[in-house]
């Protein structure tokens, strides 16, 4: 299973610890990096202000991601220096870096990526715990240009690679494209022992030029719009009631510590009867995960209309395929719920998704630029939104090969205030992952969070046809003369 969780569930054996970080020429080449006319994409502009506003009130806010996996065999470091150093020359967004001048983001762009270079350093032996440390406190902050980092723990007859990086580089797919990137080159470059030169694949497309695709886009749009209509009815809906956690979370602001937890929501049969309770309602898995998370809120608070934001990769197909880089926006999607129905809230969960799509390219922050709150008859959010996401790994190429390498991907154990969940089909399970604010009253909302969840999946299944005939199947074995 491809583990999704906290850094303090990163369990590295203890070992020697290499870290790949940029040469004293690279940080030069990006300090003296030209000016660029070009913003920062609707999401990283997002997270930048975020960054720079959490340096300003001296709070760190959740920003990394460390993708682990481990590697056969004893690290070449040549090997592994080629590769890292061919995976940030050839995705642009390694490329950039901002800063605030008068509140305004500037952005900065090193124009020769050969001027790129990552070099290892030995850090001595380590455990666990200060692996873990040392991934997080070694990798730049988000306003400086390395915002990421490198490194391996060699083992006796294997080693763990890891990767640390700011998520204004990457969001999840990005995560698994690293992977994909890092461990194949690698591969590539210890069979033909050093002589292979690695060129960029065809379909890695630049994410500067997505960012240019994607404020092109919408610098058209105005309040007639189709997508920004949309956008603003939703938010008139909501009436101030933004997709948000529907239980106490205490203080979320005392501190910033995060903590995430990952439970199983279905077992393998389970997840079939699921499944086929999803298509027996006209709708998709997917339908059915966002229908279980709005009739879970409809048993813990009552509402009898859930709002809710899912993300959705806006990669273009062919072109940012294999591109790393923020893609992933949000959309949003309305329940009904009053009736407490399970094929009625899958089926409009389902439609409402797939009628969002296109909103995907078309961020709310769009909507602000164009006028204000009052203006537009909404109001804006008071608490931190909360995100509903579904991701089938079976459907992933590379799923297997993540399998085989114990591959995982962590946060780092911080906290903005407010809950994201992520609910996974895995090969053989469905579970169910949950950040949250590290402190009793959210610990405590989180757990019956929890049981709600569980129990409407659980009555979605109990009386499927599949689920009958199933019992039915196994009532019959046990009356059969001998068994």
């Amino acid at each position: 299973m491809v583990t999704l969780g906290n850094i303090d569930e990163w369990q590295p054996p203890h070992g020697p610890v290499t870290t790949w970080t940029a040469s004293v020429a690279a940080r030069e080449a990006a300090r003296t990096a030209i000016r660029s006319d070009l913003p920062p994409s609707y999401q990283q502009t997002q997270h930048l202000r975020f960054a720079h506003d959490g340096k300003a009130t001296d709070r760190q806010l959740p920003r990394l991601m460390v993708v682990a996996w481990d590697i056969p065999g004893l690290c070449d470091i040549p090997s592994m220096t080629a590769a890292i150093n061919a995976h940030v020359r050839r995705h642009d967004t390694y490329h950039n870096w901002f800063e605030f001048e008068n509140d305004a983001i500037a952005r900065r762009t090193i124009d020769n990526p050969e001027a790129i270079d990552f070099v290892p350093v030995e850090f001595g032996h380590m455990n666990a715990d200060q692996i873990r440390t040392h991934a997080l406190t070694t990798t730049p902050e988000t306003l400086e240009w390395d915002c990421f980092t490198f490194g391996i723990v060699q083992h006796a007859d294997y080693f763990t690679m890891y990767a640390s990086v700011d998520h204004l580089h990457i969001d999840l797919m990005s995560a698994g494209l690293i992977f994909l990137d890092i461990h194949l080159m690698y591969r590539d470059l210890r069979q033909v022992v050093h002589q292979y030169r690695p060129s960029a694949p065809a379909q890695i497309g630049s994410y500067r030029d997505y960012t240019v695709r994607q404020r092109g886009e919408v610098a058209s749009l105005t309040l007639s719009s189709p997508e920004i209509k949309d956008w603003i009815e939703f938010a008139r809906d909501t009436d101030g009631d933004w997709p948000s956690f529907p239980l106490p979370l205490g203080d979320a602001w005392a501190d910033n510590k995060g903590d995430l937890r990952t439970v199983e929501l279905l077992d393998t049969a389970e997840t079939e009867f699921f499944d086929t309770a999803c298509r027996a309602a006209g709708a998709r898995f997917s339908g059915g995960v966002l229908a279980c998370a709005a009739l879970a809120e409809h048993k813990l608070a009552g509402t009898e209309t859930y709002h809710g934001f899912t993300p959705y990769d806006t990669r273009t197909p062919g072109l940012d395929t294999m591109t790393v880089g923020w893609f992933a926006s949000l959309i949003p999607f309305t329940v009904p719920t009053d009736t407490g129905s399970f094929p009625e809230a899958a089926r409009a969960a389902q439609k409402s998704y797939d009628d969002a799509k296109h909103l995907a390219r078309v961020p709310i922050e769009r909507v602000l630029e164009l006028a204000l709150p009052d203006q537009l008859g909404i109001k804006l959010p008071t608490r931190p939104p909360m995100m509903v996401s579904f991701l089938d790994f079976r459907k992933i190429p590379v799923g297997a090969l993540w399998e085989e390498t114990n591959f995982g991907i962590y946060g780092d154990s911080l906290s903005y205030g407010g809950i994201n969940m992520w609910i996974n089909r895995h090969a053989g399970k469905t579970t169910v992952t949950i950040s949250f604010p590290d402190n009793p009253v959210a610990r405590e909302s989180v757990h019956r969070y929890f049981a709600a969840l569980i129990e409407t999946f659980a009555s979605v299944i109990k009386n499927t046809p599949a689920r009958v005939d199933a019992i039915a199947g196994q009532a019959n074995s046990y009356a059969q003369p001998g068994m």
